[in-house]
């Protein structure tokens, strides 16, 4: 097997943090481009954590760092969602607090439980990472959970928004997720090697999820640029 490259790693982490400066330095409302930018961040910031966990990986600590990095997309994600629903459902705004309390839990248990993580292996463009079992399940539920909640979120939303806008906006959300989640699930059950695969393949895979929060920010620019001063 090839060794470790870090090339695509650092190219999707360069556009991802150019999306970011791009959508937290122009107009647009905040509220949402906060958000979006706080994600955008995210995904990068997993890309060059990749980057150190391949270029040692027996340093674990470094592999707890991209974990603790990863663990804030699907709250984060599902706090977009609930900025753009139109009409500010309790419920939804409850599952979002419920889903950062979650991951500030994940995080914990990734800092003082040195068996969470056991091994990093790197091949080609990939990290693999071997955990222990327990925290493999509960932290594939937490996660997998939440971003079939931001899915289903966003299309209640779009059902119930009357402004076109917020649905394109959610939409952009929608399909952004979906098309990272399906590409990297079918990685997981297709490579000859799965075990401890989707982390690193679901992040590669993201760069789709960030071209459509540009496209949101993109709409937000133009949206601003009718909006009199």
């Amino acid at each position: 097997m090839p060794e470790y490259s870090p090339i695509l790693a650092g190219i999707t982490g360069a556009l991802e943090i150019l999306a970011a400066v791009y959508t937290l330095t122009g107009p647009g409302r905040r509220r949402i481009l906060h958000p979006v930018g706080v994600i955008l961040l995210l995904l990068a910031g997993y890309q060059f954590a990749e980057v150190a966990v391949c270029s040692n990986p027996g340093a674990l600590t470094l592999s707890r760092l991209s974990f603790l990095v990863i663990t804030w997309l699907p709250p984060v994600g599902l706090w977009l969602v609930v900025v753009l629903d139109a009409r500010g459902r309790t419920w939804l705004r409850a599952a979002s607090l419920i889903y950062f309390a979650a991951g500030a839990a994940m995080c914990v248990w990734i800092l003082v439980d040195p068996r969470c993580i056991t091994q990093s292996v790197c091949q080609v463009v990939i990290a693999r990472y071997f955990h222990s079992s327990l925290f493999d399940i509960v932290y594939g539920v937490f996660y997998e959970s939440a971003l079939v909640l931001i899915v289903f979120a966003a299309a209640a939303g779009m059902a119930a928004a009357e402004d076109p806008v917020s649905r394109k906006h959610l939409a952009d959300v929608q399909l952004g997720v979906l098309g990272f989640m399906f590409p990297a699930l079918a990685v997981r059950f297709l490579a000859p090697e799965p075990e401890g695969l989707l982390p690193s393949v679901m992040c590669h895979f993201a760069l789709i999820f960030a071209g459509f929060l540009v496209a949101l920010v993109i709409r937000e620019r133009r949206l601003a640029a009718k909006s009199p001063a």
